[in-house]
């Protein structure tokens, strides 16, 4: 059965990161990055005032076969990337058979969430980035059917998420496992904002699994 799942990497042990690090004043966006057929992470954003220094650090990374900026606006470019086929988190995702969803920096992390055929394929691509000297680590798994399951409650994607990213970080224990900051940190909005998201997402749960029952 598919799985959803969310590993994390070090920075450095990605090369966008090593990138990143050698420009720390450039951001990059990959939230919205859905790839075909065979390719991975194939276009992203990146912005900040050296554009320019960010691609040639890029460039001069092993891991990348061939970078294009496809794209220029006011403070930022989109690019597209080709990535090399040696053993590392690419090559894992590649053999993996993954289909990477969504990735997105926090503090010293990258955080890759990704769709794998089942529970042994997530497990196989541990071992591969083991073998290859990548820090990968397993955030949650979970099947398709139960990732998806908010969609029957009248759950947005953003309340899902920010409901089972409260979840599992003990926002609902007694004490508290995080706190608004912690998690709007994680989600790169305000407080009020991941207020307003975990009180939407209560009520829909309600009226769906509960009103709706009586």
């Amino acid at each position: 059965m598919s799985v959803i799942a969310e590993l994390a990497v070090p920075v450095d042990d990605f090369p966008l990161g090593r990138a990143l690090a050698a420009t720390p004043e450039m951001r990059v966006e990959l939230e919205r990055i859905v790839p075909t057929g065979n390719g991975v992470l194939p276009f992203f954003w990146v912005w900040g005032d050296d554009v320019d220094a960010f691609v040639e650090s890029v460039r001069d990374n092993p891991g990348i076969d061939r970078l294009t900026v496809l794209d220029r606006v006011d403070g930022g470019a989109l690019v597209q990337a080709v990535w090399t086929d040696e053993p590392g988190l690419i090559g894992g995702i590649l053999a993996s058979e993954a289909t990477l969803l969504e990735v997105r920096r926090r503090d010293g992390v990258w955080l890759f969430r990704l769709r794998s055929p089942d529970h042994e394929a997530v497990a196989g691509l541990q071992r591969y980035c083991a073998d290859h000297g990548v820090d990968l680590r397993l955030n949650w798994i979970h099947t398709l059917s139960e990732f998806e399951a908010g969609e029957q409650y009248g759950l947005t994607d953003d309340q899902r998420r920010t409901l089972l990213a409260a979840f599992e970080a003990g926002y609902f224990d007694d004490p508290r496992g995080t706190t608004l900051e912690e998690l709007a940190d994680e989600f790169e909005v305000s407080p009020r904002a991941v207020s307003k998201r975990l009180r939407r997402g209560l009520r829909n749960l309600v009226d769906s699994a509960l009103v709706g029952e009586r």
